[in-house]
């Protein structure tokens, strides 16, 4: 008899153990995954583009499980991708599945409206028939049977009233059911090509492990970058006073994610999301006669700091985020117009007149309490319900006032005249002098006061050989930084103001200066 030693058995029980555990292995590692559909709950719409947000319950068992997540948009950024899970799991890779993906409908709910469609269409064209071969029956029945005159005299007059009141039911349903079928015809073939769009099903494989058999909430988010999925737009509407504005936030909603939204939470921000946020190094400020690699001045402002903060801001609703209050169902690819709540905010009106570049006069609102409004760079102005254009906003003002342009105001009327016009040598010197003296007027055909600020200028010298010297500043307020003049005046009802201002330039006789418009000639004020 032959025997297997002890030592051999348990040799060849382990070596078979090994191998039936490393096959068992391998196949539990070519096992399909198991399809999670996280459903798209939240998006977040910024100028640039879409966060989006899913989410799920997902069962899982003890030890290693593989997810395949589907329904992620194709134009996902990997890069951006996070994944959250409950506690008892951990996420230990993620990856693309090697599998083909099959096609699956672009627009969900397009597909269960022409399926509903299809349905209804199917039962109106049914009852049709049905009407129908009543009608035909009803006329094949108009003979009545032979017998006697009596009977046969009931037999034709239930007979007519039968025909008389069921053949113009059966004409009314039909008119009704042809009309329901037209509709539901068009329907059906405006809904055909939305429905019959599919795409590859973007799939992700996830590998977790658990530590117990649990369910566990699943959070996907990612971002998806695009071109103006969300263009804020505002509109101004002023009283006729100027002393309340209403700001009315709107704009157009793309979904340019590449899926659609089936009552999704949407979430509009008003700025780009920022693709490099690392903080910038300041370097040495190094000058060399080669002109080499340095940052020189760097970044310059082309606005300078103004205005006062002595306005006291007001509560406002809007923010630089706003959530739509309901939920939001929009097709890929599709735009919808949204409107957000309006914004009253009170404002100072105040006449703005620039005589030396325009004759009109400009009336402007400062408001306070704007800070919280979504601002885009320009806004369309409406004053007392009639559309005055566009004014420009900036919100990188460093004053708690916010100017918003109203149009022109023909009750007000400016000139601008020359009084003085000289120009000639300097006895006993090698310069030239221009003496230049300017009128301004002003006039208010106002029932009631008005406040108005007039700005004029003198010119500033960027030489040394040429002086400028200011004569008369008319009680302007001077900037010698840039020459402004400033006036601000209140004028009462059907009054009228002139103001003087003058000065002089000295210029080497050799290097001549532009400074007179000589085929400008002296004329006579308005308002004299």
């Amino acid at each position: 008899m032959y025997s297997i030693p002890l030592f051999r058995m348990r040799y060849r029980y382990w070596l078979l153990l090994l191998l039936f555990s490393v096959i068992y292995r391998r196949g539990a590692a070519q096992t399909a995954p198991v399809p999670v559909r996280p459903a798209l709950t939240t998006v977040t719409v910024y100028l640039n583009g879409t966060a989006l947000e899913h989410q799920a319950r997902v069962p899982l068992a003890a030890g290693l499980n593989r997810l395949a997540l589907l329904g992620v948009s194709p134009k996902i950024n990997p890069e951006t991708l996070e994944i959250e899970l409950g506690d008892g799991a951990e996420v230990l890779s993620l990856g693309p599945d090697d599998a083909p993906a099959g096609p699956v409908a672009l627009n969900t709910s397009a597909v269960d409206s022409l399926t509903r469609a299809t349905e209804e269409l199917r039962r109106t064209e049914a009852e049709l028939q049905g009407l129908d071969q009543e009608k035909a029956f009803l006329l094949a029945n108009r003979t009545v049977a032979a017998g006697p005159q009596a009977s046969w005299s009931a037999e034709v007059q239930r007979g007519a009233t039968l025909l008389r009141t069921r053949l113009v039911a059966i004409q009314l349903e039909t008119n009704r059911l042809q009309t329901q079928q037209a509709r539901l015809l068009a329907q059906t073939t405006a809904l055909q090509p939305r429905a019959a769009a599919t795409g590859a099903d973007n799939r992700l494989v996830l590998l977790v492990r658990a530590e117990r058999a649990l369910t566990v909430p699943l959070t996907l988010r990612y971002y998806v970058a695009s071109r103006a999925p969300w263009q804020p737009r505002l509109d101004i509407r002023a009283d006729a006073s100027g002393q309340q504005l209403q700001f009315v936030p709107h704009g157009v909603l793309r979904n340019q994610s590449g899926l659609a939204w089936e009552r999704v939470r949407v979430v509009l921000m008003r700025h780009n999301l920022g693709e490099d946020v690392s903080r910038p190094v300041l370097e040495p400020w190094a000058l060399d006669f080669d002109g080499g690699d340095h940052i020189g001045e760097g970044r310059i402002d082309q606005f300078v700091v103004k205005g006062t903060a002595k306005g006291k801001p007001v509560e406002v609703p809007q923010s630089t985020r706003y959530e739509v209050p309901e939920a939001v169902t929009l097709a890929s690819g599709g735009r919808r117009e949204l409107a957000l709540p309006p914004v009253r905010l009170a404002a100072r009106p105040e006449y703005l007149a620039i005589p030396r570049l325009s004759e009109q006069v400009f009336l402007q609102a400062k408001v306070t309490g704007w800070e919280g409004l979504q601002l885009p760079e320009e806004a369309s102005v409406y004053h007392q319900g009639s559309y005055v254009g566009t004014t420009e906003l900036n919100e990188r003002a460093y004053n708690d006032s916010l100017e918003v342009a109203l149009g022109h105001d023909a009750q007000l009327v400016v000139g601008r005249a020359k009084l003085e016009d000289f120009s000639g040598n300097v006895p006993l010197s090698d310069k030239r002098r221009v003496r230049l003296t300017y009128e301004l007027n002003v006039r208010n055909n106002h029932a009631a006061a008005v406040r108005i600020r007039i700005l004029d200028q003198v010119p500033i010298s960027e030489e040394k050989e040429i002086e400028v010297k200011v004569l008369n500043t008319g009680g302007a307020r001077l900037d010698e930084r840039t020459g402004k003049l400033t006036w601000v005046l209140t004028l009462p009802p059907g009054a009228s103001q002139r103001l003087q201002f003058g000065f002089q330039v000295d210029y080497p006789q050799n290097r001549p200066v532009e400074i007179i418009k000589h085929q400008t000639r002296i004329s006579s004020p308005k308002f004299r």
